[in-house]
């Protein structure tokens, strides 16, 4: 399950590290609270991670200029070269007070437009790929969303396996739905797809909301502030890993509108805490 990163794991009992919403008879086995500053653990290799701050990979496994879904960010961390055969120095992540905040921008048409295929925005992701990866288990993130035309922060599960799907989404938001969340799965040979909106029942930036996933042999369920929102059986049964990014844009402007002029930036993604849990 891990490669050669037993230093990540938390060692203490779930009830000394947690006031989130496990369910009982589970065991924390991996947590990011972000209290270390360091944002150097997060870059191409996940590497320079250390106990209590994993490292983390900043990139999805393809290359950075692939861009799935007409997105109009391109994630970066300040090592990546682009085009231009040196860093450019865009860094989305920064840590204080306890919170990771990855921060969308409009890419500087000088120093970083023209070195990234004239990609309009500059964005983060962070996964653990490299690093950690699950069959099972209670997934959580504290978060405060970003509003605004165009932004799509998302917490979400992929196979380790090179293929596509399955997927878990814990969740995916909109900057212009403030009070909705939508949730879903795409099972292997998409068995079992599901997905919906859940309307009205959180502010996604009104203050920190806990995002929950409880992923079983016979179910997957989600959870919003400790309240079980939605259910569907599980078709999933092979080790994922997680992701949390910061998008802008997409191929459906219905799900996700392109930003525009009205866009308010940055747009701030900020994250209290990351953690995953197994049974006992």
């Amino acid at each position: 399950m891990l490669l050669g990163t037993r230093h990540l794991l938390r060692t203490q009992p779930a009830s000394a590290a947690s006031t989130g919403f496990v369910p009982p008879g589970y065991r924390l086995v991996f947590g990011d609270e972000f209290d270390d500053p360091d944002v150097s653990r997060i870059n191409e290799n996940a590497t320079r991670g250390r106990l209590g701050a994993p490292a983390w990979r900043s990139r999805y496994r393809h290359d950075r200029f692939t861009i799935i879904n007409e997105e109009k960010q391109i994630y970066v961390d300040p090592a990546f070269p682009g085009t231009a055969g040196r860093p450019l120095g865009v860094q989305p992540f920064s840590i204080a007070n306890g919170v990771l905040t990855i921060a969308a921008n409009p890419a500087d048409p000088v120093r970083v437009r023209p070195f990234v295929h004239d990609i309009a925005y500059t964005s983060g992701c962070i996964t653990s790929e490299l690093t950690l990866w699950r069959t099972y288990g209670y997934y959580e993130m504290r978060a405060r969303l970003p509003l605004g035309k165009g932004f799509w922060p998302a917490f979400w599960l992929l196979t380790k396996r090179v293929v596509w799907p399955p997927e878990i989404d814990v969740f995916e938001a909109s900057g212009v739905r403030p009070n909705d969340v939508h949730i879903g799965v795409l099972g292997p040979e998409r068995t079992g797809n599901a997905d919906t909106w859940i309307t009205g029942a959180i502010g996604i930036a009104d203050g920190f909301h806990t995002y929950g996933l409880d992923w079983s042999p016979e179910s997957v369920a989600w959870f919003l502030d400790g309240r079980e929102v939605w259910r569907r059986p599980n078709t999933i049964h092979e080790d994922m890993y997680i992701l949390a990014n910061l998008a802008l844009g997409n191929r459906d402007p219905k799900f996700i509108p392109n930003p525009d002029a009205s866009t308010p930036f940055p747009g701030r993604f900020e994250i209290d805490y990351i953690r995953i849990y197994a049974r006992a």
